[in-house]
């Protein structure tokens, strides 16, 4: 066991539980932090698309820098601590241009330091990033559980102080971080190949699915009576199962074909979300729709940092990273700026059925517009 601990990647490992233990903490808990300053349906959801906004640019931003100028660590410690300080501004931020602005500003620095990291770990590590991956999964879990009951007791201001010690812990992670690269002698043309685009679209619209779930369910399970513990119960559970999914992903690829991953993962996002929308009131099975984000996320996510990497040329691999996440974040702030004014207007199992018709239209976009190549190796 201890040997096995000696071989972990720590620098980036480190660095990826603290990204997404802050994500942890502002998922699942931030729309109740809104929600309670008084930010109706409307604005939360037009709140939480301005959280996503930096998602299109930021990764593009980090990838460029990384890939221009030698994938330097330094990059991603400056955007890491520039995130940190942006977010303390947010207990002065009061009305809705204020909180709008620190959101744009700390998400923007952050996201900017992912696209190089998730380069790195593919260059270094191949089939088995799910592995180092897996830790940002682990962050995210304990922090979901551990706030939950302290949310419970306390109230949901405490969201702030927990968030800026996380971004404080990814600054302090970055310092041990080597190189992020080999070294190949490759420059950084960008070079396009046939795929690219209809990739893009069904990430694009994979996460405007995701719109609902991410600025809402937290709040869909409180009008059901789920209190904040029971919220980040299932927050938890879908995560832990991403995680064995991050585990057991080299072997997956080594029995079955990328393009078919992809689209089972979506195929089972549609069933996701129709049951989420169907049975609220159901605890087993709404923890059943839980158990899908392994597959929905985990594995979706590990065949997209693949796949993308496949659509452009070997000098550009940040910048294809990048081209991953401004997709998804341009996804994430359509789907949660439509989730707004669709819970308004329709209610609150109707926009999630919403959020299955477009996984639907992106299920179809995977099986009849993405080429299948066989498996490559990276």
């Amino acid at each position: 066991m201890i040997s096995r601990l000696a071989r972990i990647d720590w620098p980036r490992s480190t660095f990826y539980w603290f990204y997404f233990s802050a994500l942890g903490a502002l998922v699942p808990y931030w729309p109740l932090y809104l929600q309670a300053h008084g930010f109706g349906p409307r604005a939360l959801g037009d709140l939480m698309a301005l959280l996503a906004l930096s998602r299109i640019v930021a990764p593009y931003a980090g990838g460029f820098l990384s890939d221009h100028f030698g994938h330097r660590v330094a990059i991603v410690r400056a955007a890491a601590l520039l995130a940190f300080g942006v977010f303390l501004l947010m207990p002065i931020a009061h009305t809705f241009l204020a909180v709008g602005a620190v959101m744009m500003g700390f998400s923007f620095f952050w996201y900017a330091t992912l696209a190089p990291l998730e380069a790195s770990t593919l260059a270094f590590h191949g089939d088995h990033y799910g592995r180092v991956r897996l830790w940002g999964s682990i962050g995210f879990i304990v922090v979901v559980l551990s706030l939950g009951p302290v949310l419970d007791h306390y109230g949901a201001s405490v969201i702030v102080p927990a968030i800026a010690l996380l971004l404080f812990g990814l600054w302090l992670s970055t310092l041990g971080l080597p190189r992020l690269t080999p070294v190949t002698g490759e420059t950084a043309r960008l070079t396009v190949k046939v795929g690219l685009i209809p990739f893009l679209i069904a990430c694009f619209l994979m996460q405007v699915s995701y719109g609902p779930y991410y600025t809402f369910y937290s709040v869909y399970l409180a009008h059901y009576g789920y209190s904040k513990t029971a919220i980040g119960g299932l927050w938890a559970l879908g995560v832990i199962c991403e995680v064995l999914v991050f585990w057991q992903a080299g072997r997956l690829f080594a029995r079955f074909r990328e393009h078919e991953l992809f689209g089972f993962t979506f195929a089972l996002a549609i069933l996701r979300w129709v049951m989420i929308a169907r049975f609220p009131q159901s605890w087993p099975l709404l923890a059943v729709a839980q158990v899908l984000h392994a597959f929905t996320f985990g594995l979706y996510h590990a065949v997209a940092v693949r796949l993308v990497g496949r659509y452009v040329g070997a000098g550009a691999k940040a910048r294809a990273q990048a081209f991953y996440g401004s997709a998804a974040g341009a996804g994430a702030a359509v789907g949660a700026a439509i989730s707004g004014y669709l819970w308004s207007s329709l209610g609150r199992q109707a926009t999630f059925l919403c959020a299955a018709g477009v996984a639907a239209l992106a299920f179809l976009v995977v099986t009849l517009a993405l080429p299948r190549p066989g498996p490559a190796r990276l």
